[in-house]
């Protein structure tokens, strides 16, 4: 039974006048509704992130996993979106349950597979996004070279799929439902259970570790990333180029040819007339229009072969792998921005060695929930991606809402 003397601060700490006869559990049940009031912010982003991602994910699945030609590139994208579909159909309900019991989170296994889950979709998704700028690159910067095919793009899949459960199976050690302090300004201690990283000291090195070979790791592919994308668009750049100088070249090479042509006519006409008196006879005449005939060929073919070879180089890279790699560079913008936040809070509250509730509050606490999960807009956002720049997916994905209206 609570005293009626029991009230909360601003801050979120208990204070009370007589701590006689009252119970600590149902306490931290009042503090712990009170803090899910104060989290609906952060619970209505992630369910709006939830309904968003698994409608948009799933659609991407079926349009490039049924509906397109079966490429690298289409595979790649199919694999994002199972992740991202992972993510949001038990990672993000877990979130919202997590912040909804804010003190009174107390399946352990739960959290455990949570954490779990995250680490292997964001890992598993860094990495895929190298094997597509990878594809890119190939195709866009080493045409002439053997390229990526379904087979080996199976093979890497399978791969970052081992790597991104290699990296992440230590989060099942370290995160779990775990005793945190509640703040209060009485004179006993009030415990919660909150899903989070263990605040023992003996696994305080392990939990660092854990987090430094994340941060560095992300940092290291984003390094790559953004080497690989760089030197593509350096590509694409030269290659725009290289198409606005062959449409105005293409007019100045016919211009020349005219010229050339003309030139080398007027001459033969002039040599013609000068040995008019002294070669009239059939022989001659028919020499003359052999060789006009053949200066004639000769131009036209410079010409034919000078226009093949500037066409045949320039159309190395056609617009579709062009637009297909400008959608790629937005996906993975977004999900360096989006990692960020999350990465950063994770690493300052591993610095503090307190649960946040220690040493936030307010706005601010809520403000460290949801960049603490940042990283879930990465997963909403790649098929609203894909429905600006791809106008096919686009078309697809409101013929569907169409019929799904019509009676």
């Amino acid at each position: 039974m609570v005293n009626e003397s029991l009230t909360t601060t601003a801050a979120g700490a208990l204070t009370v006048n007589d701590t006689s006869g009252f119970d600590k559990t149902a306490v931290v049940q009042r503090l712990n509704d009170e803090m899910a009031h104060l989290m609906i912010p952060a619970t209505v982003y992630i369910s709006v992130l939830m309904v968003l991602g698994l409608v948009g994910n799933c659609m991407v699945c079926y349009y490039y996993g049924f509906k397109t030609r079966r490429t690298t590139n289409s595979f790649f994208i199919v694999v994002l979106a199972l992740y991202d579909i992972t993510v949001c159909a038990f990672c993000m309900p877990t979130e919202i349950a997590d912040i909804e019991l804010f003190y009174t989170f107390e399946n352990n296994v739960a959290c455990k597979i949570l954490r779990f889950v995250n680490y292997l979709a964001g890992i598993g998704s860094i990495l895929t996004l190298i094997a597509i700028a990878t594809d890119r690159f190939k195709k866009i910067c080493k045409v002439t070279a053997p390229q990526m095919t379904m087979k080996t793009a199976k093979v890497i899949g399978s791969v970052v799929f081992g790597a991104a459960l290699l990296l992440s199976w230590p989060s099942l050690i370290i995160y779990g439902s775990i005793k945190v302090n509640i703040p209060t300004d009485l004179d006993i201690e009030l415990k919660g259970s909150d899903c989070t990283s263990t605040k023992d000291r003996q696994y305080r090195k392990y939990v660092w570790a854990f987090n430094i070979v994340h941060f560095v790791m992300f940092f290291a592919c984003s390094i790559v990333l953004i080497v690989l994308y760089s030197i593509i668009g350096k590509t694409i750049y030269q290659h725009q180029k290289g198409m606005r100088q062959y449409g105005s070249g293409n007019k100045t090479a016919s211009s020349s040819n005219e010229t050339s042509f003309s030139t080398s006519s007027a001459r033969d006409d002039s040599k013609l007339e000068d040995n008019h008196d002294s070669n009239r006879n059939t022989n001659g005449q028919t020499s003359d229009k052999a060789t006009e005939s053949k200066s004639q060929k000769a131009n036209r073919e410079i010409s034919r072969k000078s226009t093949v070879k500037s066409k045949d180089k320039c159309k190395t890279i056609d617009s579709e792998t062009i637009k297909l790699t400008i959608i790629m560079i937005v996906v993975t913008v977004v999900f360096i921005v989006s990692f960020l936040p999350y990465l950063s809070l994770t690493v300052w509250r591993v610095y503090k060695g307190k649960h946040e509730a220690e040493f936030l509050s307010g706005g601010g606490l809520v403000g460290f929930k949801i960049g603490s999960r940042s990283f879930l807009l990465n997963n909403t956002l790649n098929p609203w991606i894909y429905g600006i720049f791809n106008s096919n997916f686009r078309r697809f994905f409101f013929g569907w809402l169409h019929c799904k209206r019509s009676p």
